[in-house]
C-alpha cells in the first residue's frame, strides 16, 4: 500500500478508537516519518498553531469532535501519478457537535536533515451543504470479482508475479490468509481482512509497478482496453475497501 495512504488510515483509525473509548490516542509514526505535525485553523490573531498527534487529538475534543473519517477519491485521472508523493488526494474529515466541520490535508516533504519525510496535516474549514456524515457500503463481493478478473488478465499477459499478488489479496477477503501485510490500523477484526486485501492489491506505483510494463504487454496482446478498465475498477475497489474498513465500525 502507498505509504501516505497507509499513514493517514492509521491516524484516523487510532483517533476514532481513542474517541470511542474515551482514552488517550495511541499512535506511533511510521519509521519513514521524520517529523509529523498538525496545523490547526488560524487563530483570531492570524497565527497558525502546530501540534503533535496527542495535542491535536486533545484540541479536537475541546472543539467538540463528534466523529472523524478518512476520505479519498475512488478514481483518479491518471493512475501513473500514484507513485509520487502528495497524489493520494486523501484527507481527514472532522465533524463537530455544533454542526461545523473541517478537514486536514497532508503535505509530504523530504526531510532536510536526516532521512525520511516531514509530514504536515493542515486544517481547512469545510462549508458543507448537508449535515449528514458519509457512510460506505461493504464492497467485498465486487472486490473479489475484480481481483479474479484482473488475476486472469495478469496470467494472459504473462505477469505471473502480479497474478500471485491479486490471488493473495483475494485470499484475504476469503479469510484464507490472515498474514499481516503491515502493522495494521486499530480497527475491529472483522474489518482487518478487508484492509489487508486492499493493502495487498495496491499495485499502483512507479517503475516496476502494475502501471509500468503490464500496460505495454496488454497492448501487445490486444488487451489494452481490458487492462485499463480492470485497472480502474481495481483502484476503485481498493479505495472503497479502505473507506469501509477504516470508517465503518
Amino acid at each position: 500500500m502507498n505509504g501516505q495512504m497507509y499513514q493517514i488510515a492509521c491516524i484516523v483509525a487510532a483517533t476514532r478508537k481513542a474517541l470511542k473509548s474515551g482514552k488517550e490516542i495511541c499512535y506511533k509514526p511510521e519509521k519513514y516519518t521524520n517529523k509529523l505535525s498538525f496545523q490547526i485553523l488560524l487563530s483570531e490573531n492570524g497565527e497558525a498553531t502546530e501540534l503533535s498527534v496527542a495535542d491535536w487529538f486533545e484540541n479536537l475534543k475541546e472543539k467538540g469532535l463528534k466523529d472523524l473519517q478518512l476520505f479519498c477519491p475512488i478514481s483518479v485521472n491518471d493512475r501513473g501519478i500514484l507513485g509520487f508523493s502528495n497524489t493520494t488526494q486523501s484527507s481527514i474529515l472532522c465533524f463537530y457537535k455544533d454542526g461545523k466541520a473541517s478537514y486536514f490535508l497532508p503535505n509530504w516533504e523530504v526531510a532536510f536533515a536526516g532521512s525520511g519525510w516531514d509530514v504536515t496535516y493542515t486544517e481547512f474549514e469545510w462549508k458543507r451543504s448537508s449535515q449528514d456524515i458519509p457512510h460506505y457500503e461493504n464492497n467485498i463481493e465486487e472486490f473479489k470479482e475484480i481481483l479474479t478478473r484482473i488475476e486472469n488478465l495478469a496470467i494472459k499477459i504473462e505477469c505471473d508475479n502480479f497474478a500471485k499478488v491479486f490471488h493473495s489479496a483475494r485470499n484475504h477477503l476469503l479469510d484464507l490468509d490472515t498474514t499481516k501485510v503491515l502493522e495494521e490500523p486499530q480497527i475491529p477484526p472483522q474489518n482487518q481482512n478487508i484492509f489487508r486485501a486492499a493493502s495487498a492489491a495496491d499495485v499502483f506505483g512507479g517503475m516496476g509497478s502494475w502501471n509500468d510494463e503490464p500496460g505495454c504487454l496488454a497492448q501487445d496482446k490486444g488487451l489494452g482496453q481490458q487492462y485499463d478498465d480492470l485497472s480502474d475498477q481495481l483502484l476503485r475497489n481498493i479505495r472503497l475497501a479502505i473507506l469501509f474498513a477504516i470508517n465503518e465500525w
